[in-house]
């Protein structure tokens, strides 16, 4: 079969979940015998069967629409896969048949995020008497990206002929926002691992920063910085810990969205200083190794999709603190194989950190219960053939 993928990103040029989905999807396309193209934006670094129709992002996915019409007629596309792309006014030519001689492909349409919750999630937070807002760029996505996305996904839900959601929580969110206006049946597709890759071993990194984490119980932050990840959180959990036990160190790996300054002022202003350890941006491939030097996973949002970095952190075989939100509710069984709390409840999360950090036998039987589930559920080979099943359907 011949198929198309449509992604906003895609690796090497963009890190993240959507571009690392869309690269495993391919693969997993191509190993079942599948001819797979992918139509992106971005810095091209000569990937074969991957165009990127323009560096910039936003000029990108209007470009990409004619190109999308082009590859579908050049290649006799027969199944195009749309994984959280805002390339949609494509799928108005379906109704110019003589653009299409071999007619116009399926599209199954996979949504990681509903940009309605995304918007409501940018707002300013107070917390035990300080209140963190938003950085410019966020409100610049709340009130330009935003709106635009969702404009462009009712095109790509109404038009498309399966709609495809990560978890349970994104099918309610779904239900009931475009479902209200059209009434279609949104299936769960979740997001997929490599296990392979990301198996327990000694992590290749220099000596220098492993002589930090000697003697440490080590917990791991990777993503962006951002409101809704809430970070702040975390530290303010980190400090009453840390009072009990001092030998405990936090990793913060990624950033951006210049929530740096505001992070550091607060570590200062906790004391915290010594149990925080700032690593920045690192290559896709090192995660693993960031992954294997940790102890606990932690990742506190207010809203997620089905996140890419806790199915890592499982599969490493990490114990994962996170939200009662989103994908993490299908990934995370509370108890069994990390912790779930509420959002913004700092007593509960403090309680449950404090948990993790002083009963190590705990925390590795977590972990290893959380790798056999990810083993179990969620390969990438399954997760191409529950797509392909949908399309022949």
């Amino acid at each position: 079969m011949n198929i198309l993928i449509l992604t906003d990103y895609y690796p090497p040029d963009k890190l993240g979940g959507v571009g690392e989905i869309a690269k495993n999807l391919k693969l997993s396309y191509d190993a079942k015998g599948h001819k797979t193209w992918v139509l992106t934006t971005g810095e091209s670094s000569g990937e074969p069967k991957v165009v990127r129709s323009s560096k910039s992002l936003i000029k990108g996915v209007l470009l990409n629409n004619y190109h999308a019409v082009k590859m579908i007629r050049r290649y006799k596309i027969q199944m195009v896969n749309a994984h959280q792309s805002t390339t949609t006014l494509f799928l108005l030519t379906k109704y110019v048949p003589f653009l299409y001689p071999n007619g116009f492909p399926k599209v199954v349409n996979s949504f990681q995020v509903s940009y309605f919750s995304e918007f409501s999630n940018i707002r300013s937070i107070k917390v035990r008497g300080r209140t963190f807002k938003p950085t410019q760029k966020e409100y610049i996505e709340k009130w330009v990206l935003a709106p635009m996305h969702i404009f462009l996904d009712w095109i790509g839900y109404t038009f498309s002929n399966v709609i495809t959601v990560v978890s349970s929580e994104n099918q309610k969110e779904f239900r009931n926002t475009y479902g209200r206006l059209s009434r279609k049946k949104i299936h769960i597709i979740p997001n997929g691992i490599q296990s392979s890759d990301f198996a327990p071993k000694k992590p290749d990194l220099p000596k220098s920063y492993l002589s930090k984490l000697e003697g440490k119980t080590v917990l791991l932050y990777v993503g962006v910085f951002r409101v809704r990840k809430r970070v702040f959180n975390l530290l303010f959990a980190l400090a009453e810990t840390a009072k009990e036990n001092p030998d405990v160190i936090l990793v913060l790996v990624g950033g951006g969205r210049d929530y740096e300054d505001e992070i550091m002022s607060l570590v200062d202003e906790l004391g915290i200083k010594k149990n925080v350890l700032f690593v920045g941006r690192v290559p896709n491939e090192q995660v693993v190794d960031y992954l294997n030097s940790a102890d606990v996973f932690c990742l506190l949002s207010s809203y997620e999709g089905m996140p890419i970095a806790i199915l890592e952190a499982m599969s490493s075989g990490k114990a994962v603190l996170t939200s009662r939100v989103s994908g993490m509710i299908d990934l995370v069984e509370d108890g069994k194989t990390g912790y779930l709390t509420e959002v913004d409840d700092l007593d509960e999360i403090t309680k449950r950190l404090k948990q993790l950090v002083n009963d190590p036998a705990l925390t590795k039987q977590l972990g290893e219960a959380g790798r056999k589930r990810i083993e179990d559920q969620y390969d990438w080979s399954d997760v191409a053939d529950a797509y392909i099943k949908i399309f022949k359907s």
